[in-house]
């Protein structure tokens, strides 16, 4: 009875410990791309150098004078599970997207589609897909005039914690993407149907 009593008390200081913890957990949120390689690739700072074990070889190893970001930001939050959410937008001159087109296809792709309800993308051509049916997607897009755009979506235990249409253009979502508590995906993987 006694061990009952203390596996009891443990259970509930834990439940205590990680509502205070997600309580007092900040969404961290970089978009100075001179820090982008703190964030981003092998060469990145702890906690944002392991993601989970994906591949971060579809974003580029730095960011480089030829360059032209349009756009860029990098969110974490760990309010129990680290989570990240980072997206760079680039244009490149003629020849250096041709260059960056063909690293990007012939990266090993992996398969994706219905991961998380994803149909596919219909607003841009996806080039290389790191995806993975646990931990989320690394993906770069293109709009076919010199535009790329790449983006990762690193969660765990099949869902967000934060709200990531917040933090992200939707355009770059792939379709039907539900990394939501709720989502049908979770349901499924956890025998919740």
């Amino acid at each position: 009875m006694i061990g009952f009593v203390m596996h009891f008390i443990d259970v509930i200081l834990a439940t205590i410990l990680l509502l205070i913890s997600s309580f007092f957990s900040q969404v961290e949120i970089n978009e100075d791309i001179l820090k982008y390689n703190q964030y981003i690739g092998q060469e990145a700072i702890e906690p944002y150098r392991v993601k989970s074990s994906m591949d971060e070889k579809i974003f580029p190893e730095s960011i480089t004078d030829n360059m032209k970001v349009e756009d860029y930001k990098m969110v974490y939050y760990n309010p129990w599970d680290a989570q990240y959410l980072s997206y760079l937008v680039v244009n490149y001159d003629e020849s250096d997207y041709e260059a960056e087109v063909s690293r990007l296809k012939s990266y090993d792709s992996t398969d994706y589609i219905g991961y998380y309800g994803v149909t596919g993308f219909s607003k841009y051509e996806l080039l290389a897909m790191s995806a993975n049916d646990y931990n989320g997607f690394i993906y770069a897009l293109t709009d076919g005039k010199g535009k790329i755009i790449y983006v990762e979506l690193i969660f765990c235990n099949y869902y967000y914690d934060l709200d990531y249409s917040k933090y992200i253009n939707v355009d770059y979502l792939p379709d039907g993407f539900d990394a939501t508590v709720d989502n049908n995906y979770r349901k499924e993987k956890l025998g919740e149907d």
